[in-house]
């Protein structure tokens, strides 16, 4: 890989960890056995916490100016749309899942005491680390719709802002197009509206399936708690991991680029 090539990578990685050992953690958090956060989990709290965790992603990968994807779904809607190189789309993706993986390590290493004194409900174990619906039978139609749905928010509201802040496309020094990206720092609002849209999503949507909206952020932390010597844990359930939590939000993703591609031919020019 180039120098800016590596330097997205790094970046998209470092987002993609934090988004997951900040977004897991608050979920260990509330829900795990002892933890001072249990019993604490109010209707905002869960939604709430995510929205955070990914404006905290944002703002650490913003020095290296990857647009802060952390999200195989997004990278492959931004492609489809034309405003993301493809020699970007696999290093993204590459970062995106291993950075979720050793988020995920960290968090589960940190909260095993926890995890231990909660391994009798293995539904409980589960829940930290990966996203399933809250009812199974006969509303499978519904769970997908859920997850194509939220993710086609996340993703079209994403391009329409990219749209609007002339960061359709441009050519850098690199020739690689993109949206144009500026540095977000503690002093700037840049990094709030990606957490505001996962909290509405998360309080529209999350009763229904937890809200994966993205195939790293559900499969990673899946396969850690595969890997995870806990007794009683459960079954990872890998089915409901790859097609409701990562096909659909993939499905999402792709009907909003088709949209954003519509308008900008029809009503944009």
């Amino acid at each position: 890989m180039d120098s800016v090539v590596t330097t997205k990578f790094i970046g998209e990685l470092l987002g993609s960890f934090s988004l997951i050992a900040l977004g897991c953690g608050i979920s260990m958090n509330l829900t795990l056995d002892k933890s001072y956060g249990e019993g604490n989990k109010a209707t905002l709290s869960g939604p709430l916490g995510w929205g955070f965790a990914v404006a905290m992603s944002v703002i650490i990968s913003s020095p290296f100016d990857t647009g802060g994807h952390f999200n195989p779904a997004v990278t492959l809607a931004q492609w489809a749309a034309g405003v993301f190189d493809s020699q970007l789309v696999l290093p993204y993706i590459a970062a995106q899942f291993i950075g979720c993986f050793l988020g995920a390590l960290v968090v589960s290493f940190v909260y095993g005491g926890h995890l231990s004194a909660t391994s009798a409900d293995s539904g409980k174990i589960l829940g930290v680390f990966a996203t399933n619906a809250s009812i199974r039978k006969n509303n499978s139609v519904q769970n997908f719709s859920a997850e194509v749905i939220g993710t086609f928010f996340l993703v079209f509201i994403g391009l329409s802002m990219g749209a609007n802040h002339g960061g359709v496309i441009i050519e850098n020094t690199t020739g690689i197009p993109q949206f144009t990206h500026s540095m977000v720092g503690f002093g700037s609002l840049g990094a709030l509206p990606a957490g505001f849209m996962i909290f509405a999503i998360g309080m529209a949507y999350g009763g229904v399936t937890g809200w994966s909206l993205n195939p790293a952020r559900d499969l990673m932390p899946r396969l850690v708690h595969q890997i995870l010597p806990l007794k009683g844990k459960g079954d990872s359930d890998w089915g409901y991991g790859i097609v409701y939590a990562s096909l659909a939000p993939i499905v999402g993703g792709m009907l909003a680029a088709g949209l954003y591609l519509l308008v900008k031919e029809y009503f944009l020019k």
